[in-house]
């Protein structure tokens, strides 16, 4: 499922939308948030979907970029502690 409302480059969106898109992505959905172990684990749920992560317990933000053969098993560090 992606963000709930398609808003485009140069719309002026009321409250309404753009709080249900913040909601939607601080609810862990947009960037997903767990240990470095349960990432992993979800993300081999689905091996190809790319997604944002914060590993709780490395403090890192990873992006995972469905190719395991790329940065740890398909897990690229974009910025960690």
């Amino acid at each position: 499922m992606g963000v709930p409302n398609n808003i485009q480059n140069g719309d002026v969106p009321d409250a309404v939308p753009l709080m249900a898109n913040f909601n939607y992505l601080g609810d862990g959905k947009g960037v997903r948030q767990g240990t470095f172990n349960e990432l992993t684990a979800f993300a081999s749920t689905a091996p190809v979907t790319p997604f944002l992560c914060w590993a709780t317990d490395q403090k890192q933000l990873l992006f995972y970029c469905g190719d395991t053969s790329m940065g740890n098993a398909g897990f690229i560090l974009v910025a960690g502690g």
